[in-house]
């Protein structure tokens, strides 16, 4: 389920209960930590520019999002881009969020707004391709599975040689025999006492392109 379905969802339980019950007041936190990533994204923006974490005793960024507040590198690059890219390329979308404090249903997902990000980057895309996935991003909130979508349907529809299907197996194979391979590599350099950390490593992309598979 999307961000913004699921936040419209608890909006509209929390409308059937008492404000000071329980049940309201865990709605309500739930619904204020899924649509928070701008505030966490701002405040990684500024541990990252300015090396704060180094005042703090870490010697990098990664090591201070991973021990202090528990999010993993592939996480805290994803806000701290999508974070950056909001503050270089729509400042006055992160203004209407700071100053008229938007409905947690109206704030686009970090993964959506990083779907806009690469997209912004991609050369196959045209201009008005990318003004309407912005404005279904930050005027919509749409969801990213649906901002994918259109993504590929407007790559696909600028190379048409191939079906939308054998694309999307092509990629799917790809990406099955990275992580058959990749299994294969962990366990020999597990068995030659390979540091933990590159394993961890090697786990996490294997984590990542399974979800992609999914």
């Amino acid at each position: 389920m999307g961000q913004s379905k699921a936040i419209h969802q608890i909006e509209e339980r929390m409308g059937t209960l008492e404000p000071e019950s329980l049940r309201y007041k865990i709605l309500d936190t739930a619904r204020r930590f899924k649509s928070s990533w701008i505030d966490l994204g701002q405040c990684l923006f500024s541990v990252y520019k300015d090396k704060l974490f180094k005042d703090w005793g870490y010697l990098t960024f990664e090591a201070y999002c991973l021990k202090e507040i528990g999010i993993k590198q592939l996480t805290a690059m994803k806000l701290l881009k999508s974070y950056s890219f909001l503050e270089h390329e729509e400042p006055a979308f992160l203004k209407r969020h700071s100053s008229a404090g938007s409905k947690p249903s109206q704030i686009p997902s970090v993964e959506s707004v990083n779907s806009l990000r690469l997209a912004k980057q991609s050369e196959r895309i045209s201009e008005g391709d990318y003004a309407t996935l912005r404005a279904d991003v930050l005027e919509n909130a749409k969801e990213d599975a649906e901002v994918k979508k259109k993504i590929r349907y407007i790559l696909n529809s600028h190379n048409p040689q191939d079906s939308i299907e054998v694309k999307e197996d092509r990629k799917l194979q790809i990406m099955k025999r990275i992580v058959l391979s990749l299994g294969i590599s962990r366990n020999e350099l597990q068995n030659l006492s390979c540091p933990e950390r590159i394993l961890k490593k090697i786990d996490e992309l294997v984590d990542l392109l399974a979800d992609f598979q999914k």
